[in-house]
């Protein structure tokens, strides 16, 4: 008896043993351990639209559409100077939010033979990565996502390239979507609702974009101009849109009135209209005349209390002494509520009117100033009639001083302000200002701001610090190699920058 209880017991330990080397605690047995592409797409196409915003909140600033309301207050956006800053958001969002995400669902894609999301994956990473070393530089690619503890950060020119293998990838990927693919449609892509065919054509504006970068000191203006004719027939815009009367904190605009989730707050993610104020360079390129400002201004802002419009100095703000006396925030626009600053309002990834405008700037120094005219007009009247500019007011306005009215008058400043006032808060602003030096050839209004810090020496700011929590923490080596532990840093200008002739 002894014997067959120890052999029972024997059995059932080993029964138990191999039981337990397949059990794993962690797993919920009735729930998936895996998500589909389609369920984490639209997660990533929010996460790109908050992503481009982390950016623009600051850039916002530097690009002179902003200032704070009492002037220097704000180590960053007054003054310059980023060495306090303990966290910069816009590198995890990024990396993390985007690029993560993106990389587990490309193995995932392929897992299920949807090369459709693939292919959509990569465009979006691309985007991201585009928008990303604009405003940081040099930053690691070859060795992100390879469990890399201290990856090698590549030089700019390496990650533009490396953009560009995955925005052909991505259409390439398009050009043959396999038979086993996933659906992709309006519940799954919440940005062209499933039309490969605008993907594809996105991927090419994106290009676009990319190259407008470079081609100032690398040539191929032809090129550039060819890449963007093939566009804009087809070009749908690039919006990410938020549901009407959400009462959801995650799905609403960031540049919009409604509170932030915690988690946002956690990543420096925040909303600054409260305390700003609009400054007089847009104010002034929303200014037609003594009597007449531009119709966009009462559809990008609303009116403030005292149904006025003023302007303030950036870094200045009611500091400014050039403001009329006893001055108030109430004196000046109300910067929520308009077409891009409503919770409900699309976050622009890509617009049409960007396009026109990069055509008009080619064909302006390709020297075909009529074929200029014609794009620089055709931007204003897309932009026009995107904010629901009226008719008679359009034709007023396209006839105005404020709108070069042929080629010989036309300049380069009428173009970059047209689609200064196009591209309203966003993150790309700053590289055409950055490309061009804060110059006043091209922006006539720019001046350096009084509470900008002497030890800058009268220098432009020109990128964001890397996120001190993770970079200058665990990746020392890189940052000294790069010099990025300098104080005046953020001074030093990204490649495409430094290199770039419009500057001089």
């Amino acid at each position: 008896m002894k014997t067959i209880i120890r052999n029972i017991a024997f059995v059932l330990a080993a029964i138990c043993l191999s039981s337990c080397n397949k059990l794993d605690l962690n797993v919920n047995p009735v729930q998936p351990v895996t998500v589909p592409t389609k369920q984490r797409l639209p997660a990533i196409q929010a996460n790109l639209a908050y992503s481009l915003y982390s950016q623009a909140r600051f850039a916002s600033y530097h690009s002179y559409y902003l200032t704070t309301r009492l002037g220097n207050t704000n180590t960053m956006t007054d003054t310059w100077n980023y060495n306090s800053i303990n966290r910069m958001g816009a590198w995890r969002w990024h990396y993390f939010d985007v690029g993560s995400n993106v990389n587990g669902m490309l193995i995932r894609a392929k897992e299920e033979g949807s090369n459709n999301y693939t292919g959509v994956g990569k465009i979006i990473l691309a985007t991201s990565y585009l928008s990303a070393t604009d405003v940081f530089g040099d930053m690691p690619m070859k060795e992100a996502y390879a469990g890399i503890f201290n990856p090698v950060y590549d030089t700019q020119e390496e990650v533009l390239a490396g953009i560009e293998r995955l925005l052909d990838e991505g259409v390439a990927e398009l050009n043959q979507v396999s038979d086993m693919a996933l659906v992709m449609d309006a519940t799954t892509d919440m940005i062209y609702n499933g039309n490969l065919e605008n993907w594809k054509t996105f991927a090419k504006a994106v290009k676009a974009r990319l190259k407008l970068r470079t081609v100032n000191f690398k040539g191929g203006n032809q090129e550039l101009l060819n890449l963007v004719n093939d566009v804009l027939p087809k070009f749908e815009d690039a919006l990410f849109r938020y549901p009407k009367a959400s009462t959801s904190k995650w799905t609403h605009n960031l540049w919009g009135p409604g509170d932030f989730p915690e988690p946002f707050q956690f990543v420096d993610i925040k909303n600054d209209l409260t305390n700003t104020l609009p400054t007089d360079v847009l104010m002034k390129a929303l200014t037609v005349d003594a009597t007449t400002y531009d119709p966009r201004l009462f559809i990008l802002t609303t009116q403030g209390e005292n149904k006025k419009y003023l302007g303030a100095k950036m870094s200045e703000g009611l500091k400014d002494v050039s403001l009329p006396k006893d001055v108030t925030f109430k004196d000046f626009a109300n910067l929520f509520g308009g077409y891009w600053t409503s919770d409900d309002s699309p976050f622009p990834i890509l617009i049409k009117e960007e396009l026109y405008f990069i055509k008009a700037e080619t064909q302006f120094y390709m020297n075909d100033l009529d074929g200029a005219l014609e794009s620089y007009h055709r931007g204003i009247e897309t932009n026009l009639k995107r904010l629901g500019v009226p008719d008679g007011q359009l034709i007023s306005y396209m006839g105005s001083a404020k709108v070069a009215q042929n080629s010989a008058s036309l300049k380069i400043s009428d173009i970059m302000m047209q689609k200064y006032i196009a591209l309203y808060l966003q993150g790309e602003s700053w590289s055409d200002i950055k490309r061009y030096g804060y110059s006043t050839k091209a922006y006539p209004d720019f001046y350096y701001p009084r509470y900008a810090l002497a030890e800058w020496a009268g220098k432009y700011i020109q990128r964001f610090p890397y996120d001190p929590q993770t970079e200058y923490m665990y990746n020392p080596k890189e940052m000294d190699r790069l010099g990025a532990k300098a104080r005046n840093w953020v001074f030093t200008p990204v490649w495409w920058a430094s290199n770039s002739t419009l500057k001089n």
